[in-house]
């Protein structure tokens, strides 16, 4: 015969406990019933009440001393290394978890450590790294990294790092750095990396970097660097560097740099930086540096600088220095204006430069310089006007031009070439 191979001390110590536990005795099974009871067999120490045990039913079989060691089949707590189809009846795992389908129902079951699916892999609350080659599901919350071949799911939180070919959801929140090959959602708030092949969606708030090919959307609020290929929604505010292909809309503030490649609105303020290949437009107020290819508008105010390919617009106050390629327009004007008409029916007060025309209507007033080809004030000047027509219906200023009309001087000295004046 020939001399048996030596085995290293590893294999030695497995082939010992396997052949030791062997030895205590038989295990055996209830006959009654189509599974079998399990028999607990075991080799007790009472000094040192150390107790290693051996089971075996139908669905399962364990080696293990205090819940460590190796399970195979459905064991319900072990602390170490357990192999299964899928879970039924798993209740507690430290270590490494191998299964080839997801749990058989809703689980409370807690694993720590390592979970493989193959090709899915889930539990109650997964804490550790999880893989699946197929996905990653669980029904309560996920800890940790997990990696998902289609998806990564989970009814309550994910916080950690998560990668999906497909996607990722929560039930609840999403935090830390989650990337998807199509898209992501949470039913509560999404903060931290985010990124997504089409789409991500919050019904909280979203926070941090966001970048998404298609489009982003939150019930709440949006805060951090946000970047979309086509659009962007917020129920809420957003604020930040925020950058759509197409255009992003919010119904609360936007607050930062804002840049659209058509355009973007607020139902309340705009803020900051802003810039968009059409328009943009606030229900409330735009201030700071706004430049639109072609329109800014406002309910409010527009505060700041402006630049605007055709026309800019408020229905109160314009104030700082806003140019338009056509018109300018507002109740009240304040600082200087440079387009080919400007408006309004309030008071204008400053320097404005309308090569076409400038116009106050009604009981509107100007006070300061207006140089246009055609100046009507219909309400009452308070200082220089300067074109080829001037007219004002109340003068208590200069005129200068060719033609030059004061209705409230005296008859006879109410039209004037050159220059007419009532100080």
């Amino acid at each position: 015969m020939k001399p048996v191979p030596f085995l290293s001390p590893v294999i030695t110590g497995i082939l010992l406990i396997f052949v030791g536990a062997f030895q205590l005795t038989t295990p055996t099974f209830s006959s009654a019933t189509t599974n079998p009871t399990p028999q607990w067999v075991s080799s007790t120490n009472d000094s040192t009440n150390q107790h290693t045990t051996l089971l075996k039913t139908g669905n399962h079989f364990s080696l293990t001393y205090r819940n460590y060691g190796i399970g195979l089949g459905d064991v319900p707590v072990i602390h170490g290394l357990r192999i299964n189809y899928r879970d039924h009846q798993l209740q507690k795992i430290h270590g490494i978890n191998i299964t080839l389908r997801e749990p058989g129902y809703d689980s409370n079951s807690i694993v720590r450590g390592l979970a493989i699916g193959l090709p899915l892999t889930g539990g109650g609350d997964l804490m550790g790294v999880s893989v699946g080659l197929g996905g990653v599901t669980v029904s309560n919350n996920v800890i940790g990294f997990q990696a998902g071949g289609l998806g990564v799911g989970a009814e309550g939180s994910i916080h950690g790092v998560q990668m999906a070919g497909l996607g990722i959801g929560a039930g609840s929140s999403l935090s830390g750095i989650q990337v998807a090959g199509l898209g992501m959602g949470a039913g509560g708030s999404i903060e931290g990396i985010s990124l997504s092949g089409l789409g991500i969606g919050a019904g909280g708030h979203i926070r941090g970097v966001t970048a998404a090919l298609l489009g982003i959307g939150s019930g709440d609020s949006i805060s951090g660097i946000t970047l979309s290929g086509i659009g962007i929604g917020s129920g809420g505010s957003i604020s930040g560097i925020t950058f759509a292909g197409f255009g992003f809309g919010a119904s609360g503030d936007i607050k930062g740099i804002n840049i659209a490649g058509l355009g973007f609105g607020s139902g309340e303020n705009i803020s900051g930086l802003s810039f968009a290949g059409v328009g943009m437009g606030a229900g409330g107020t735009i201030s700071g540096l706004s430049l639109a290819g072609i329109g800014i508008g406002a309910s409010d105010q527009i505060r700041g600088v402006s630049l605007s390919g055709l026309g800019t617009g408020t229905g109160y106050h314009l104030k700082g220095l806003h140019v338009a390629g056509v018109g300018i327009g507002a109740a009240n004007l304040t600082g200087a204006t440079i387009s080919m008409f400007t408006g309004g029916d309030g008071l204008a007060r400053g320097v404005f430069i309308s090569p076409v025309h400038f116009k106050m209507k009604d009981e509107g007033s100007l006070r300061g310089v207006s140089a246009s080809a055609y100046n009507r004030i219909e309400g009452t000047q308070h200082g220089l006007t300067i074109g080829i027509y001037n007219f004002a219906r109340n003068l208590n200023g200069i005129q200068i031009g060719l033609l030059n009309y004061a209705g409230n001087n005296p008859p006879g000295l109410r039209l004037f070439p050159l220059l007419n004046a009532n100080l």
